[in-house]
């Protein structure tokens, strides 16, 4: 995948089985585990996605879209320079790499990844 692409868009749900289904049945998605309060969906070998599983859902503030980036915490120095924020601190994903989130200048949130490659 080429860098600063979307690598994954993810749903906040309440209740993952009820939305997985939806989300079959809608789209012919297949899921598997991968977190106890997450799954992650995408068609044929292709990743696209995951539904998180939350408390409660605001309508509008979901889904989240995330940039396959080369390196986390360059961009998230970037953000302040170019006119927008830091969001969420790097983190670590297991089995996937680092994330974290930079907001624009309207305060909209944008994911970002780091894959592991090695």
């Amino acid at each position: 995948m080429a860098m600063n692409e979307v690598c994954h868009i993810e749903w906040n749900v309440t209740d993952l089985a009820k939305s997985q289904k939806f989300y079959e049945a809608m789209f012919g998605w297949k899921f598997q585990g991968f977190m106890d309060d997450m799954v992650t969906f995408g068609t044929g070998d292709k990743h696209v996605g995951g539904l998180l599983k939350t408390d409660t859902v605001v309508p509008g503030a979901s889904p989240s879209v995330w940039l396959e980036v080369p390196d986390v915490d360059a961009y998230l120095e970037k953000a302040p320079k170019v006119g927008g924020a830091r969001g969420c601190e790097k983190s670590a994903v297991p089995h996937v790499g680092w994330s974290a989130t930079i907001c624009d200048p309207d305060g909209n949130q944008v994911g970002l990844v780091q894959f592991d490659r090695s």
